[in-house]
């Protein structure tokens, strides 16, 4: 929820891509202490990748992954996918 509501989707539109489905990987890890690191993204275009990560550090505090009562950083993939519509091709007349 936070990602859809956060994300700007009219970079999208400015950047000039063309319309379908779009797919932007997000890694990042959980620390011990629930913070975020190592956040990094793939996406078909540099200014896709740097909001997807801008949104992602703006997630609120996690609380810290625990394996046998101790605490443990936690790896994490978040898909984003939106979709863009087709743009109205210009007739000739």
């Amino acid at each position: 929820m936070h990602v859809n509501s956060n994300f700007n989707i009219k970079i999208a539109d400015s950047l000039g891509l063309s319309g379908g489905r779009k797919r932007i990987f997000v890694k990042f890890t959980i620390d011990k202490k629930g913070g975020l690191i190592d956040v990094g993204a793939r996406a078909a275009h540099p200014a896709l990748e740097t909001e997807a990560i801008r949104v992602v550090k703006s997630l609120p505090q996690f609380i810290p992954g625990k394996h046998k009562e101790e605490l443990v950083k936690v790896p994490y993939s978040l898909p984003i996918v939106f979709q863009i519509a087709d743009k109205p091709k210009k007739s000739k007349n």
